[in-house]
């Protein structure tokens, strides 16, 4: 069978949240062999091995590429870690070589059904990804000044990159541009700046592609629907492995969690705690 790509863009301080996603979706998606293209900007040999090890044990293949980042130079950090990591995602369409179906997924994702389909289709674009309903419902006027009008913007935790459209690429040359004249309209780091260039000229994907663990509404803490039918599992907001998250479907990530942990020895999330949650609970009071 062909091999299947994916890309992942990672760091030391996620290797272990690697490893729980790309278990999933050999779970879910058993017999499929992948073909997995890392992008880091930090792992050491020994923790190329390690996951090299787990990869391969799963039938699968693994490459790495070193990010770039001297390219951002000079741009202005993100807040979160002082980093230039968050730029990284942007670098994947200019270091693979491949002319097929790429799947991005983030590393805070379960994978519970089938993505072969994915890759069956075809697409008219260079980016297909699923609608951000939240970002879209409640903040408008950054969507309209992010997508220069009324685009539909998507989220950047799972995009299908389709690099037959390779003549539709954005040049990093004018999103580093972009980037430095921005000023602080960029809230949401890499998924603004793609929503920016692509968001006009990109295949919206369904909902269960990339089914998101916050709350929509009240029903929703009650009656997770959606959830029956997605395919992929984002936690897109809170953590699962911290000991105050109040998302949706804890026990999957927890169930994934606890076997690889047992089978590969990660050791990276806490145990849920009332008191953590409370308190997280009251910050947004």
């Amino acid at each position: 069978m062909k091999k299947i790509n994916l890309a992942f863009v990672i760091n030391s301080n996620y290797k272990g949240q690697f490893v729980v996603t790309f278990s999933s979706l050999v779970k879910s998606n058993p017999g499929v062999p992948f073909s997995v293209h890392l992008l880091t900007n930090s792992l050491t040999q020994e923790e190329r091995e390690y996951l090299s090890g787990i990869v391969e044990e799963l039938g699968s293949e693994i490459s790495f590429t070193d990010a770039d980042e001297s390219v951002f130079s000079g741009l202005p950090k993100m807040s979160y870690d002082n980093a230039y990591t968050a730029y990284d995602k942007l670098l994947i369409p200019y270091c693979t070589e491949t002319d097929e179906k790429v799947l991005y997924l983030d590393c805070d994702i379960i994978v519970k059904g089938d993505i072969v389909s994915l890759f069956e289709r075809e697409y008219s674009t260079f980016i297909s990804a699923v609608p951000d309903l939240k970002i879209n419902n409640k903040r408008r006027e950054h969507v309209k000044k992010i997508t220069g009008g009324e685009h539909t913007y998507f989220n950047s935790g799972v995009m299908m990159f389709d690099f037959s459209h390779r003549e539709k690429i954005v040049p990093l040359e004018k999103m580093i541009e972009y980037i430095r004249q921005s000023g602080g309209d960029i809230r949401w780091h890499d998924q603004d700046i793609l929503n920016h260039f692509y968001s006009a000229d990109c295949t919206y994907l369904e909902e269960k592609y990339n089914y998101h663990t916050t709350y929509k509404s009240v029903k929703d803490i009650f009656v997770h629907e959606g959830e029956r039918e997605a395919v992929v599992v984002h936690y897109a907001n809170w953590k699962p492995w911290k000991s105050n998250y109040i998302g949706k479907s804890y026990r999957l990530f927890r169930a994934h969690y606890d076997e690889c942990a047992e089978r590969w020895g990660i050791n990276f999330a806490k145990r849920r705690n009332i008191f953590a949650q409370i308190k997280l609970i009251l910050s947004y009071i």
